[in-house]
């Protein structure tokens, strides 16, 4: 699984202490990076299903990443690079599983 093995990347590379302060989609950048392991953490352990208000909440954070990333210094430009692949997997892998009412 695709997903599995970025969350994998991801959770390796840490997220970077001086992204202390920098606001993404609403969010401090730790608190987010926080909400992101935790829903893909769920989904790869298959105790989550994806419902409409979390495919939009993560279409929100890939947005705010993608702008962030275009206005940020190299460092945290690559961070958003990183966690936008991240969250693009988690919309990707969600759209191929079934979806339970």
């Amino acid at each position: 699984m695709q997903l599995a093995r970025i969350w994998c990347e991801h959770v390796a590379e840490g997220c970077p202490a001086d992204l202390a302060g920098i606001e993404i989609a609403g969010s401090d950048a730790r608190a987010l990076d926080a909400e992101i392991t935790a829903c893909v953490s769920a989904m790869v352990c298959r105790c989550l299903i994806v419902d409409e208000r979390i495919v939009r909440r993560l279409t929100e954070i890939s947005s705010a990443l993608t702008d962030k990333q275009g206005h940020a210094d190299e460092h945290v430009a690559a961070y958003c690079a990183r966690l936008n692949k991240l969250v693009s997997a988690k919309l990707v892998e969600s759209r191929a599983r079934p979806r339970f009412s």
